[in-house]
């Protein structure tokens, strides 16, 4: 995080002051003389310029205020250079927190990073504006800004997944009792809860929540100090880098700090398996909601019309949600493909554009959650249509089978085989008593034995209820074992959400540290300058 406006006195220059006066030509670079191509500074450099000030310039500002702490605190950069740095990065931080175009672009350049250390250069002069750069590269920059954005993406990801499991605990729990109809291959199946089926989803949803939740771990190491990937002979201190950017550590190896983005394709495989779970859950809702089963619904303030039909009320946004939540699988594809074959070393081709995607893909899976847990908590049910549905659809014949197993002693096929004729013979289920006669009548043909139904038992075999309440094992839609599971599913989504607060903490602590470190430096500055 960059220095906070508070956290430093006012700086002695200001952006028109410096000694480099005038802005520094960004046609002189390293070797070059001339400016890129103007065609190829349209394509590649104007457009993500624009983009890389808003998303990209903030964490710039935190990596190059960590790093000229650390340059100052081990002598390697006088403290008088390290708080002029300092002084220009609370002002670029200001002008960033304003909204402000703070690293302003002449007409061609060479992209962000160029044009922010040049407005050192042109604020400080060439000899203390470019003194910042000792003992890193773009290559080490670029990849700790990666992990510092996936790193914030992670935390929003997952705080609003506790969100999302809050409100879909809140749900199970509520609809524990709302029997309907579950299917299977989209045919009727058994008696179920919707409490039952959401508690499903949200156990699926959290496992690849808990796979997120670990690699912030891995994402969660600095690079800084790798250099260009093949470190440096100055004597720097990359722990302390690490410690005031947050991370919980350094990465080892230099090559694999600046070429790795391997963390890349698990993020972005666990995104595109969350995003896949919302695509069912949303094609279930939407189902459940047409015409054809009326079980759910939601407020117009939910829902869209036709243009042509009048009586038309469209869940559009369950459409939006699996539009959007599908957009990791599309990424993880492009970062996968766009690192195969790239050598294992710095790399535009896999540091930049393979890499690129996962923004794209975790705005859209935010929002696909966002969306979600929009219409799980306006979600209207109709009990009478869940129960209705299941009247005609013989779902409680395998409790009926069921029954000839546990009361009449028939092995579990010669139940299902009895069953099976029973429902061949009547498409709509007589009354109890006649369907007890036509039962007992089955089962002595096809077994040639004799059975004494009760009649009091097989009414509640045939209750939609009474086999969902009966479905206590095996992990069942039975109302204690829903509970029980719910339970679960907030132990999980808690530990989650305590880690999240956890890392918060250990980021705004770093972030306080960073803040009175570089505040230290240049205090220490101005008191030199008014010792007598």
């Amino acid at each position: 995080m960059p220095i906070e406006p508070s956290a430093m006195a006012s700086s002695a220059f200001s952006p028109s002051e410096g000694t480099g006066g005038k802005p520094t030509s960004a046609s002189k670079t390293g070797r070059l003389t001339q400016p890129p191509d103007r065609v190829l500074f349209e394509l590649l450099y104007e457009q993500q310029t624009a983009q890389d000030q808003v998303e990209v310039l903030p964490h710039l500002l935190s990596v190059d205020a960590a790093h000229v702490v650390m340059l100052a605190r081990t002598g390697l950069l006088p403290e008088n250079v390290a708080a002029s740095l300092l002084l220009v990065n609370r002002e670029l931080a200001i002008q960033v927190a304003e909204g402000k175009v703070a690293v302003p672009a002449p007409v061609q350049h060479r992209g962000l990073y160029l044009l922010y250390e040049q407005e050192y250069v042109r604020r400080l002069g060439k000899e203390i504006g470019g003194a910042a750069h000792m003992a890193r590269s773009r290559n080490d920059i670029n990849a700790t800004v990666t992990r510092l954005r996936v790193r914030d993406d992670l935390i929003g990801l997952l705080a609003e997944f506790c969100q999302l499991s809050h409100v879909m605990t809140d749900a199970a729990e509520k609809h524990t009792d709302a029997v309907m109809c579950g299917f299977t291959h989209l045919q009727p199946a058994q008696p179920g809860t919707l409490g039952h089926y959401f508690a499903g989803i949200l156990f699926e949803l959290t496992r690849t929540a808990e796979t997120l939740d670990r690699a912030y771990e891995t994402v969660n190491c600095s690079p800084m100090g790798a250099a260009a990937g093949l470190g440096t002979s100055f004597p720097i201190d990359r722990e302390e880098v690490a410690a005031l950017l947050g991370f919980s550590g350094v990465i080892e190896n230099s090559a694999d700090a600046v070429a790795s983005r391997d963390y890349l394709i698990h993020i972005l495989a666990s995104m595109a398996v969350l995003g896949v779970t919302l695509t069912r859950l949303a094609t279930d809702l939407q189902s459940w909601s047409s015409a054809a089963y009326g079980f759910l619904g939601w407020p117009d303030e939910l829902v869209s019309t036709s243009s042509i039909m009048p009586q038309k009320r469209n869940a559009f946004v369950l459409e939006n949600i699996r539009g959007r939540a599908i957009h990791p699988v599309g990424s993880l594809v492009n970062t996968l493909m766009g690192m195969k074959n790239v050598p294992f070393t710095n790399s535009v081709e896999m540091s930049a554009e393979a890499s690129s995607h996962v923004w794209a893909a975790s705005k859209a899976l935010l929002l696909s959650m966002k969306l979600t847990r929009l219409v799980l908590e306006r979600l209207e049910t109709s009990s009478q249509r869940m129960i209705d549905f299941l009247e005609n659809q013989h779902t409680t014949m395998t409790a009926v089978a069921d029954l000839l197993v546990t009361k009449h002693r028939l092995g579990f096929r010669s139940a299902h085989d009895s069953v099976s004729q029973l429902v061949n013979r009547f498409a709509i289920m007589p009354p109890v008593a006649e369907l007890k006669v036509a039962l007992e009548g089955i089962v002595r043909e096809v077994l040639n034995t004799s059975v004494s139904i009760d009649e009091r038992e097989l009414a509640q075999a045939l209750d939609p209820a009474a086999c969902a309440r009966a479905a206590i094992y095996g992990g069942g839609p039975g109302p204690d074992a829903v509970r029980s599971q719910v339970r679960a599913l907030r132990d999980r989504s808690s530990l989650i959400q305590n880690r999240l607060q956890y890392r918060r903490q250990l980021l705004s602590e770093a972030h306080l540290r960073l803040q009175t470190a570089a505040k230290g430096i240049v205090n220490c500055r101005h008191e030199n300058a008014q010792a007598p």
